[in-house]
């Protein structure tokens, strides 16, 4: 049996398909499992437990072209699998697997493209994107569950982080708690990697909270564009702390974040590239969805902004929602993770 994945997404989704894919390898250990994610996310896809091959196609990418989307039409219409398994409920995605002519197509209902599905699961309310389509499993009679998600970041990227963590006076046995103050290697594009900032002086209260309560020292991770958050808040930091933003690739970051205690971020790649390493985090959310973007797992929190009223009118703007996150809601869950 060949079955084909397709995550509608970039790196967040291809990391949230992890206990799907997991699931699927488990449940049939003869079949070839081949995922199709966005090149912006191949980095991960090809690090993640359970995956077989990886093939790229643009028109999976949420800000694509008609005429990519055409084009990955094209090639799939080449392929031969028995099974496609949709994560996503965006209608380009159904529509290509359909005009394909893949003859079962596994995925989320919900919307008109809906009928395009041979098979699918009905959408829960607050449920995490993991665990719904974890379920796709079950309509391939699978029901042995692999809840985590699994990323191995491989031993080059471990070494290069374990030697760049050696090099500074953080890595003594203590605590010690990761913070990405930037967008944390998200796609530019994404509407969600420009509505997850927090404030640099909040991250630096954070970290010296974290010092004086629990004797933490404090990394700061992330992309090259993150340099300048990162900098501003470790301007008024007095706990032990180095800044590794923009020293590390997105596999080495994951390697760095496997050797961290704790992560805290707000909605971004950093939050499921830690929780697919298998350390807690603590993710920070706005206008999105914390229950389903969030990390899956009971040792995973979120705190959740919520709109607030001025008036007659919603104030539910990016800025204005994440103001509405204090420092004492992210150390009050934090006391509940360590």
């Amino acid at each position: 049996m060949r079955v084909l994945v397709l995550v509608w997404g970039r790196q967040v989704e291809t990391l949230q398909a992890s206990p799907l894919l997991r699931t699927l390898a488990a449940g049939s250990p003869a079949a070839e499992i081949t995922l199709a994610c966005a090149p912006a996310a191949a980095p991960v896809a090809r690090a993640l437990a359970g995956v077989g091959e990886v093939i790229t196609l643009r028109g999976l990418d949420p800000s694509a072209s008609p005429i990519q989307g055409l084009l990955a039409w094209a090639r799939l219409r080449r392929m031969r699998f028995d099974i496609a398994v949709i994560c996503g409920t965006a209608a380009r995605p159904r529509i290509l697997v359909y005009l394909a002519g893949f003859a079962r197509r596994l995925g989320v209902g919900g919307g008109l493209t809906a009928a395009l599905l041979s098979d699918h699961v009905a959408p829960r309310s607050g449920e995490n994107q993991s665990v719904t389509w974890l379920r796709l499993a079950h309509l391939l009679g699978i029901t042995a569950e692999r809840h985590e998600a699994r990323l191995d970041p491989g031993p080059a990227a471990s070494q290069q982080a374990l030697v760049l963590l050696h090099s500074t006076s953080v890595s003594d046995g203590r605590l010690l708690v990761a913070l990405a103050p930037g967008t944390g290697h998200a796609d530019l594009r994404s509407p969600a990697s420009r509505t997850t900032a927090w404030e640099p002086e909040r991250w630096a209260h954070l970290a010296n909270q974290l010092a004086t309560r629990h004797g933490a020292a404090i990394v700061f991770v992330g992309a090259a564009e993150d340099e300048a958050a990162a900098t501003t808040a470790a301007t008024d930091i007095a706990a032990p702390h180095a800044d590794f933003t923009g020293q590390l690739d997105v596999l080495g970051t994951a390697a760095l974040l496997q050797r961290c205690d704790l992560v805290i971020c707000g909605d971004s790649p950093l939050l499921h590239l830690a929780a697919a390493v298998g350390t807690p985090t603590i993710g920070l959310f706005g206008p999105t969805d914390g229950r389903r973007r969030g990390a899956y797992g009971a040792e995973h929190r979120v705190v959740q902004a919520l709109p607030q009223h001025r008036g007659h009118h919603l104030m539910s703007g990016p800025d204005g929602m994440m103001e509405q996150i204090r420092v004492e809601d992210v150390l009050a869950a934090i006391e509940t993770a360590l």
